[in-house]
């Protein structure tokens, strides 16, 4: 077996997939207000799909910090309420459900 094929999960904290209904509002002056279906969850970051085309995509870049809403179902045990994050990456998803958009990370820094 080719060991460079093998690659190990690098995450400190478990993720978890998102329900549905679990999403985040992104606020930018002079821009209307994003809400971004979340994809996956952990207790550091969340992960959000977004269609390629969309100008979400021109207000943001890797290593921006920004303020974020975390909308979940009252029941959710996943957190919600409103953090700092910053943008880990955005990478093309090429399979699943979501092929052709785009993920972008967030690094979870602080609950406000």
């Amino acid at each position: 077996m080719n060991k460079e094929l093998i690659s190990a999960e690098k995450r400190l904290k478990p993720r978890y997939p998102a329900l549905s209904e679990h999403m985040v509002v992104f606020a930018f002056p002079n821009a209307p207000l994003y809400q971004l279906k979340a994809k996956d969850i952990s207790e550091t970051g969340i992960g959000v799909i977004v269609k390629p085309d969309s100008t979400f995509l021109d207000l943001i870049e890797v290593g921006q910090e920004t303020n974020v809403e975390l909308l979940a179902p009252q029941e959710s045990r996943h957190m919600q309420g409103c953090y700092r994050a910053r943008i880990a990456h955005i990478t093309d998803l090429e399979e699943g459900r979501f092929k052709g958009h785009k993920l972008v990370a967030l690094e979870l820094k602080s609950k406000y």
